[in-house]
């Protein structure tokens, strides 16, 4: 082995030039002639090379002029730098896996683990693992209490009389809604159904249409401070109906008096009295006074006087008609109290407000 004098490196012992800057070896064994025959050559003026000056080469004169470095040579080698760093970049956000930790960490925790499988217990205890972050268990987030709007689930039927206390368990509400944090109320209504603040419905006694087998519909609202309305759709009845009208004959009173009277479809059971719109006309004869009588047959059978009132000709007025006990009729007779023998009159009429209580 010989070391180069020009470059400071070592080569083998064989070879004749350095193989890391090519200078000669001096020490190198001189080469022998080829043999071959001798062949002249026809010598050429200015075509030998200086021998190189090995020392000039690894040693440059300092004020030798010193070769630029140019603008576009610079300009290549930052571009390729940025290039570098940005693939780098790539590269790491690509093989990074959720949670912040690289595949290499994560690979490097695998082998850990594959190396402790083969230990008793007691050894992989020693090992130092970074523990494992499990989350908090987060509770179901309360319902925002925005105001609501709601119906009952279902409507409310009410007989004549009967009460009802109002529940928030009769609605589907996004949260709960205490029942002393609502106030309820109920608007005028042509049946007289009432509520109480507290929430306490009562039905009315009345049947306001006896054509119609319930009431008209009351609206029971129940608010909150923030703004929730609660709704009750209430219907008051007992579901049946009644039909008034002429009777087809004349009904015999007192042996002398006969008339036409108003009679009802279906037995009206155990009613307290009704309201009555009444209006005459007088088209023969007269009559001494303004005074009528307004009777019920009672259980079909047996006329009853329940109330007297005042009627004059051609002058339309609602009368209240009350009993003093529950009655069970179907026709009703109003007359006059005092007339000629001879007279004849035309009559209207309406009957409503059937009270059942």
């Amino acid at each position: 082995m010989w070391r180069c004098k020009f470059c400071d490196k070592t080569n083998l012992d064989d070879q004749k030039v350095c193989q890391y800057c090519t200078a000669p070896n001096p020490d190198a064994p001189k080469a022998k002639p080829a043999g071959a025959p001798f062949s002249p050559v026809q010598p050429q003026a200015g075509v030998n090379p200086p021998a190189p000056d090995w020392n000039a080469r690894y040693n440059p004169d300092p004020k030798a002029p010193k070769t630029p470095i140019k603008l576009d040579k610079v300009l290549k080698i930052m571009v390729i730098a940025a290039t570098a760093v940005l693939i780098v970049y790539l590269a790491t956000l690509l093989f990074q896996r959720p949670g912040g930790k690289s595949d290499v960490a994560n690979d490097a925790s695998s082998d850990l683990t594959t190396a402790q499988a083969g230990k008793p217990l007691s050894d992989a205890a020693d090992v130092t693992a970074t523990p494992i972050e499990t989350p908090m268990p987060t509770g179901t987030p309360e319902p925002t209490r925005e105001p609501i709007v709601a119906d009952a689930v279902a409507e409310l039927y009410l007989d004549f009389g009967q009460t009802y206390q109002c529940s928030t368990k009769d609605f589907n509400l996004p949260y709960e809604i205490s029942e002393d944090e609502i106030t309820w109320s109920c608007p005028e209504n042509d049946a007289l159904t009432t509520c109480s603040k507290n929430g306490l419905i009562e039905a009315s006694y009345y049947q306001v249409d006896p054509e119609m087998s319930y009431n008209e519909e009351v609206v029971i609202t129940g608010t909150t401070e923030n703004g929730s309305a609660l709704s009750y759709h209430v219907y008051t009845g007992d579901g049946q109906t009644y039909t008034f009208d002429w009777s087809t004959t004349a009904r015999s009173m007192r042996g002398s008096i006969s008339g036409y009277v108003i009679v009802s479809d279906e037995m009206i059971v155990q009613c307290n009295g009704f309201s009555v719109y009444y209006e005459y006309e007088l088209t023969k004869g007269k009559l001494d006074a303004n005074a009528w009588s307004v009777w019920v047959r009672e259980d079909g059978t047996t006329w009853v006087r329940v109330q007297d009132i005042k009627v004059e000709n051609k002058v339309g007025e609602v009368y209240d008609i009350s009993f003093d006990h529950p009655i069970t009729f179907n026709e009703i007779w109003i007359m006059p109290e005092s007339y000629s023998p001879e007279y004849s009159y035309t009559s209207s009429f309406q009957v409503g407000y059937l009270i059942f209580n």
